[in-house]
């Protein structure tokens, strides 16, 4: 995860209204102040949420924020939690009502109670919707992950793949715990980890019983390409096809050598009989 002084940097960033507009259309960015929401430590995720309730300043930018993968469900997450510090929940629905009210709900300043109540309902339904959709849990095992250094460079290398909603890291086990989209398949993450060039990641599967496996990315491709180099093997029996051919068309002319002259003759008088 990032740190608590990468946070406090982008919440600087974040107060000046110029650098807040860069900031909101750096994607990394983005990803890394959303992921960072499920952080056990309560002052990085209050400074993230902190961050994040400086950039909801406009309509634009609070739409910018609502449709950003991951947004809406980890501040679900953090309102609904029972162990949540109280400031960082107070901070979460503050910024999930602000990106979620419309602007005819800002117009009236009688009635505020409703307006969020019913703001709440309708981001409520929204954040249904978005649960309708589903999401994979992908458990991966990674080698290479010694030490934090290594996981920033995984969690940027991660949040560079579309459809990644959260990340989070057991640096004991060495495993990486990933929230995706459906379609999103495992190899894709493998591939961005391999791009460290210093780690590698094999998938962890239960059976029925429980019991663990680790299953390689690496494996798959290789063998493919190896059946593949292996083809040409066979080319050479291909001449040998065209001499049994003509070896069988020979024997039918010696077979027949005995009946070509009336063969010769029913054409000869044909031709005769056409003059």
């Amino acid at each position: 995860m990032a740190s608590a002084d990468t946070i406090l940097a982008m919440k600087g960033m974040a107060a000046d209204p110029l650098k807040r507009k860069l900031l909101l259309k750096d994607a990394t960015c983005m990803g890394g102040l959303i992921m960072v929401l499920s952080n056990p430590d309560p002052k990085i995720v209050t400074s993230s949420l902190e961050t994040l309730t400086l950039m909801a300043d406009t309509a634009d930018h609070k739409r910018v924020l609502r449709d950003f993968i991951g947004m809406m469900e980890q501040l679900e997450s953090i309102i609904n939690s029972q162990k949540c510090d109280s400031r960082v929940h107070n901070l979460a629905e503050k910024l999930y009502v602000m990106i979620t009210e419309t602007s005819e709900q800002q117009t009236p300043l009688k009635d505020t109670s409703n307006s969020m109540s019913n703001s709440r309902k309708n981001s409520a339904c929204k954040n249904k919707s978005l649960q309708g959709t589903k999401t994979r849990h992908i458990t991966l095992q990674i080698r290479g992950l010694v030490d934090k250094t290594d996981r920033d460079v995984l969690m940027r290398l991660i949040l560079q793949v579309k459809g990644v909603i959260s990340v989070t890291f057991d640096m004991i086990k060495k495993r990486c715990f990933l929230r995706v989209k459906p379609d999103m398949k495992p190899e894709t993450i493998a591939h961005a980890v391999a791009k460290s060039m210093t780690m590698t990641a094999q998938q962890v599967v239960k059976d029925e019983y429980g019991a663990e496996t680790l299953v390689p990315f690496g494996a798959n491709p290789q063998d493919i390409d190896k059946e593949n180099t292996t083809l040409p093997d066979y080319l050479p029996e291909d001449p040998d096809s065209p001499k049994a051919d003509s070896r069988s068309v020979a024997r039918v002319k010696k077979d027949d050598k005995k009946s070509g002259w009336l063969s010769s003759a029913a054409s000869f008088l044909t031709n005769s009989f056409y003059w």
